[in-house]
């Protein structure tokens, strides 16, 4: 459910959500035992329809990304837009202005696994208006 509120920053007007990201959760765990607090580690996975690109948004908690396959150009607040290809990572600061997300391909989709800490019950992701 967390990973769903992805979809609504990441998908842009002219595509419906569930067309251009589709969000599976993974994992939910309560870290409270081993770091005390509130502490919460989501995982989910992200398909990318071909061609789509998302919304300006921020995350609340640090946030690491894996591109499982395919390529995602991302733009980050402060630096030039990257692409990055399956095997490689990249790393947002908490609450970083994630400027855009694009999947590079017009015919392959593309999918990264999303790594959230975030305190519990705090939205993964926050449109930025």
């Amino acid at each position: 459910m967390a990973i769903s509120l992805l979809l609504a920053a990441w998908a842009p007007p002219s595509i419906e959500p569930q067309e251009a990201f589709q969000a599976k959760e993974l994992l939910q765990k309560d870290l409270h035992a081993y770091a005390g607090g509130d502490l919460v580690l989501s995982v989910g996975e992200i398909t990318i329809a071909a061609g789509a690109s998302g919304s300006r948004h921020r995350h609340p908690g640090p946030t690491f990304v894996y591109v499982l396959e395919g390529a995602v150009e991302i733009e980050l607040e402060g630096a030039p837009a990257k692409v990055y290809r399956a095997g490689e990572i990249f790393y947002e600061d908490p609450h970083q202005l994630h400027t855009s997300t694009k999947n590079v391909s017009k015919v392959e989709l593309a999918r990264i696994l999303v790594y959230h800490l975030s305190h519990n019950g705090e939205p993964l992701t926050l449109p930025e208006r």
